[in-house]
């Protein structure tokens, strides 16, 4: 993004609902003070950073930094906090002292540490409650790393989230909707959405930056009766939701506003199966209908279509038989890449067989497929999931397919199998007027 996000407030995150979570919990504000000649009297985890000056690389580590923190100039201690991954600053640095616990809340530190944050996925347990979260990411070495954040939603998430903020809704009232960071675990309401008259189809919900007038904006769709309508509110500005202009659009693109919603930099998209993709442009909110690529063999029967948002385009994969290709959307325009495409019919065996070793219910591995849920790394590193004909929702097991180096690596989730999956990237961002 070209612009900074809109002024962050910063107070201190709730307290955890769980008292073993962090370390923060369990200190009074007599102990977060505490500090002699620059020591701090709380014990930290040993922790190694590599900080970048110039030419030259330079490792630290924070249980030696700790004991003498004001001989350190503030931009050394800054370059080192500020690579520590947002999941892990309240746990690793706010314990440590007011200097620290203070700068990690300053305008500055939060937006530089959002800009060197890395996109992952973002797995939701739906199996049973608690929700749980978890971040899959790559690390340095471009290995697999799951994270278990401590904070358990409520209520169920229905769409991606944008620069670490996420949306949940509440399963009995979805008219219901809370803007969250699950990081710092601060959540406050949002104005109550526009109530249908005559019944509600589906409702789904969004949210987005917009770079130009720096703000976010939260985007609702869903039905009256037979009537598709589209709602917007910008966070921190305004107190009631104002319709978007729908009127240009067809009664056959409207419907696909019924449909669970995808978040690039700056852009919204509906998408259909095989038809209409609607984009909504955060800046103008003006909703445009492009049109879907036909396989390249000319026939739409028999294929599978998965959208999965990235960073600044919409991808498509279209599946048969083990092979995908692969399309990108440039949200501006609408326009269309055929990007090179995806073979692994040589490792189906490799993969299936794997799987039925972890499955007693699968019935050898002729019914398998996978199915991809989102990109680690866009272009590179690609995340799919094993999904039977006899359990559709089995999102249990995962492969990791490096298209680059043709590796696989093979992933058991830590739950059951009803999970969703969702593009997103860490922060400690959070928003004035929330």
């Amino acid at each position: 993004m070209k612009h900074k996000p809109p002024n962050v407030r910063q107070p201190p995150p709730p307290r955890r609902r769980q008292s073993s979570g962090s370390t923060m919990d369990k200190l009074t504000d007599s102990q977060v003070n505490t500090e002699e000649e620059g020591k701090s009297v709380i014990d930290v985890p040993k922790k190694r950073v590599k900080v970048k000056n110039g030419s030259r690389s330079h490792s630290y580590y924070l249980r030696s930094l700790k004991k003498n923190i004001n001989s350190l100039p503030d931009e050394i201690v800054f370059d080192i906090l500020v690579q520590i991954p947002a999941q892990d600053i309240y746990n690793t640095v706010s314990p440590v002292c007011r200097k620290w616990y203070q700068m990690i809340h300053t305008h500055t530190f939060v937006n530089t540490n959002l800009h060197r944050s890395t996109y992952g996925l973002l797995i939701q347990n739906r199996s049973s409650e608690p929700f749980t979260l978890t971040f899959m990411a790559l690390s340095r070495q471009g290995r697999v790393e799951l994270t278990r954040l401590n904070y358990e939603p409520e209520f169920t998430m229905w769409c991606n989230g944008c620069n670490g903020l996420i949306l949940e809704t509440e399963r009995d009232d979805p008219f219901v909707l809370y803007i969250t960071n699950p990081v710092t675990m601060q959540r406050s309401p949002l104005p109550l959405s526009p109530i249908p008259l005559f019944g509600m189809g589906f409702l789904f919900s969004a949210i987005a930056y917009a770079s130009l007038s720096m703000k976010y904006k939260v985007i609702r769709s869903y039905q009256d009766n037979s009537i598709r309508f589209c709602s917007i509110l910008t966070i921190g500005v305004e107190e009631s939701w104002r319709p978007v202009n729908t009127q240009h659009l067809s009664l056959e693109t409207k419907s696909v506003l019924l449909c669970r919603p995808l978040t690039t930099e700056g852009f919204v998209h509906w998408v259909d199966k095989v038809n209409y993709v609607l984009t909504l442009n955060v800046e103008t909110e003006i909703i445009t209908a492009y049109l879907v690529p036909s396989p390249c063999s000319g026939e739409r029967h028999g294929y599978n279509y998965y959208y999965l948002p990235t960073v600044k385009y919409l991808s498509l994969l279209i599946w048969r038989e083990w092979s995908w290709e692969v399309w990108e959307m440039k949200p501006e325009t609408g326009e269309w890449t055929n990007l090179p495409g995806i073979e692994l019919s040589d490792r189906k065996c490799e993969i299936l067989e794997w799987f039925s070793k972890r499955d007693s219910k699968s019935d050898g591995y002729s019914d398998g497929r996978l199915e991809p849920v989102g990109w680690l790394e866009y272009g590179e590193v690609l995340v799919c999931c094993i999904t039977f004909i006899y359990e559709h929702d089995n999102h249990r097991v995962c492969i990791v397919w490096n298209i680059r180096s043709k590796e696989i690596e093979y992933l058991e989730l830590p739950f059951s199998t009803w999970v969703a999956f969702f593009h997103h990237r860490n922060s400690l961002l959070w928003l004035d007027g929330c």
